[in-house]
């Protein structure tokens, strides 16, 4: 029931942003895994969102094995990413530990999904409490002045 609740749901706000989805590749597994290492590589690279963009496009749009070579290599070059350094971060013991450093950083928090904003000891979890968010943030006096 969560999962097709989640796919429901991830259906809906792509909709809304009128992004692409329904081809799926689930990274559980080897490819969360790697896709994790390159994103602390490509966090290094500046291409940080650009990956996050180009991993979920191919995950959730276009069914890309991202557990598999061939797969995540498409992935990095969408995202200008050279994939010497990207597979070199995969089995790169560094980039494990930071991204198992922000994994126990959440778990400290009681948490396990992003996205997730803490303030003043509340949790806001999911793209769908960004709002909610910044109620709180406006409650505080901290809104951010209209452009």
């Amino acid at each position: 029931a969560k999962r097709l609740n989640t796919l429901r749901d991830v259906d809906r706000e792509a909709k809304r942003l009128g992004m692409p989805f329904g081809q799926i590749y689930d990274p559980i597994g080897d490819g969360a895994l790697r896709c994790l290492a390159v994103s602390e590589f490509a966090k290094d690279a500046g291409r940080a969102a650009e990956f996050v963009l180009a991993a979920s496009k191919a995950i959730w749009a276009e069914a890309v094995d991202v557990s598999s070579d061939q797969g995540l290599r498409t992935v990095c070059e969408k995202a200008d990413l050279g994939w010497a350094g990207c597979h070199e971060a995969i089995g790169d013991e560094s980039m494990a530990e930071r991204f198992q450093r922000n994994t126990d950083a959440l778990a400290e928090l009681g948490h396990w999904g992003v996205p997730v904003f803490d303030f003043d000891g509340e949790l806001f979890w999911g793209q769908d409490r960004i709002q909610d968010l910044d109620a709180a943030l406006a409650a505080a006096g901290l809104a951010q002045p209209e452009a």
